[in-house]
């Protein structure tokens, strides 16, 4: 189907994350949404994809019937691991490969990975009000890791993207540049989450340019500058959160219009998957979700503004 400006449309689709609507981190936050409301909103609103959430089923018969009730396919499910410590990766490979059979099971290409050590939040120790920095042995013992649970991925059919993300270990361009730099390309790739991306201090469409052949999948979220200064200034990622730090795109700071055009020059055929990680009772899910998706196909089609 051709786009306003005549040229095909682009290869990709977009997804829905769940957190929108209920949160993996912050238990209160949308915790009277059913997994049923939120398929049906995300349907409603005119996506084809979800990543896995907190609601949703992990016996695979169960987990296909409500993704083919809504005809939703699964794009990805995150996972934490903690490899910074090597006596623990027997049980950390073993939940791993568990994880893995679901995803592979249910037809997703990718797995979403971070690792918590030494994180704000993730850290087995429990949370924290700084992120604890790894020494050499923990980044060695981390980009081993992540090959060997690269390695896992690759043999049963899937891609493991790493996620760089706000309050851990690898969050900065610079942190990012680290540990791709210590592992395989053919194991390890990259998910561009443009809000942590921005957030940490980059430019989503440099590191689009930076790494693109190992970017295989897509977060797109939007980041509202008054929280960003608080949360620079020394407020925790989780009560950043709470009060709004992330929000859909079009409604933040970020311009996507270099990324989008980067996406569609590529060929671009993977997920772009919108997420707002905010309060829904402040910014109810399917309108926002419905909001980003006019803004997107806006500045995708080189037509600016539409929502301004």
């Amino acid at each position: 189907m051709p786009s306003r400006t005549g040229e095909a449309s682009p290869g990709w689709q977009y997804a829905a994350s769940p957190i929108n609507w209920c949160n993996d981190d912050l238990l209160d936050l949308g915790d009277s949404y059913t997994l049923n409301q939120i398929l049906q909103e995300m349907a409603a609103s005119g996506v084809t994809g979800t990543e896995l959430g907190r609601k949703y089923p992990r016996a695979v018969d169960a987990l296909c019937g409500e993704l083919q009730r809504y005809r939703l396919s699964l794009t990805s499910g995150w996972h934490t691991l903690h490899l910074a410590d090597r006596r623990r990766w027997a049980d950390e490979f073993q939940a791993y490969r568990q994880h893995l059979a679901l995803l592979r099971a249910v037809g997703a290409k990718v797995v979403v990975t971070a690792e918590g050590s030494g994180s704000v939040h993730w850290d087995l120790g429990g949370d924290r009000p700084a992120v604890v920095p790894w020494d050499e042995s923990a980044w060695s013992a981390v980009a081993a890791g992540l090959e060997q649970a690269g390695e896992m991925c690759r043999d049963v059919g899937l891609r493991l993207v790493y996620h760089p993300h706000l309050g851990t270990n690898v969050q900065g361009p610079r942190a990012i540049q680290r540990l791709l730099e210590a592992t395989d390309s053919d194991l390890v790739g990259l998910v561009l989450d443009t809000g942590h991306v921005y957030a940490g201090g980059g430019d989503p469409a440099a590191i689009w340019d930076a790494y693109a052949p190992r970017i295989a999948y897509l977060h797109l979220k939007d980041v509202r500058p008054p929280i960003l200064a608080k949360f620079r200034a020394g407020l925790g990622f989780l009560d950043a959160v709470r009060q709004g730090i992330f929000t859909v795109p079009g409604d933040g700071v970020i311009d996507f219009a270099p990324l989008m055009k980067r996406l569609r020059k590529a060929g671009y055929a993977g997920w772009l998957v919108i997420e707002a990680e905010q309060d829904p009772a402040l910014a109810p899910p399917k309108a926002y979700l419905e909001r980003a998706l006019r803004y997107l196909r806006e500045e995708s089609d080189g037509q600016r503004g539409a929502l301004k």
